[in-house]
């Protein structure tokens, strides 16, 4: 009888264990979509279009649609160094990969060409802006970036108040026809393992840890880069 009882004891200790242990150590809810695709070649010269914070008037968690795609994101608050780097890394990573030119366009450079338009950007959709630029710029195509969410984390890698939380997407239109050759997205909030168990491999893939938002960001965005097959 005291055996019996001594080994259900254990085993409640071991189950409070692990439940004290998933609700400290950190998995994800994560929605990475892309389809993968091999860019043409004669898209030689690309313009990558620096991230645009698509909650730039407000903080507050909104529902954002994507003016190319369509989908709607969950939008928040988005760190005012997250446009440049997520540009600087989307761009570094595509020189890695490819010998063609990518030509960065900064919002500056974005408004100064808009300026010089026939037909007022204010009346166009983002498509056909996007279109009218690469051709002013003479460019192939162009990858632009939106970003919805940048929360940095609260806390420390092994206890959080708030965990880190992203989302954004890149497109890759082609200037002559606009037609969209490629869309990727990443949305992602940490959540405990308890929360998620089916998530138990990117778990043990980040040693449990809460991880910071940049570090959240740049894997979500090599991810998407592994389907752009581009040389």
């Amino acid at each position: 009888m005291v055996k019996k009882m001594n080994r259900s004891l254990v085993w409640c200790l071991v189950l409070s264990g692990l439940a004290a242990f998933t609700l400290v150590w950190g998995c994800a809810d994560r929605k990475v979509v892309q389809k993968s695709i091999v860019v043409p070649t004669d898209l030689r010269k690309i313009l990558v279009v620096a991230f645009r914070d698509m909650n730039a008037q407000t903080d507050e968690r909104t529902n954002v649609r994507c003016p190319l795609s369509g989908k709607v994101f969950v939008s928040g608050p988005v760190d005012a160094s997250a446009p440049a780097f997520l540009t600087d890394r989307l761009l570094t990573s595509l020189r890695e990969k490819a010998e063609r030119d990518f030509k960065l366009i900064t919002p500056q450079d974005l408004w100064e060409i808009q300026s010089g338009l026939s037909d007022s950007a204010d009346n166009m959709s983002e498509l056909r802006l996007m279109m009218a630029v690469g051709r002013a710029m003479d460019a192939d195509a162009l990858l632009v970036g939106h970003l919805y969410r940048y929360i940095e984390r609260v806390g420390r890698n092994l206890s959080v108040e708030t965990p880190a939380s992203v989302a954004f997407d890149v497109h890759l239109v082609r200037t002559s026809d606009g037609r969209v050759l490629w869309t990727g997205y990443f949305d992602e909030t940490q959540k405990t393992l308890m929360e998620d168990m089916f998530d138990i491999g990117r778990f043990f893939a980040r040693e449990g840890k809460w991880i910071t938002a940049e570090q959240m960001a740049s894997a979500g965005l090599d991810n998407l880069l592994e389907t752009l097959n581009i040389k």
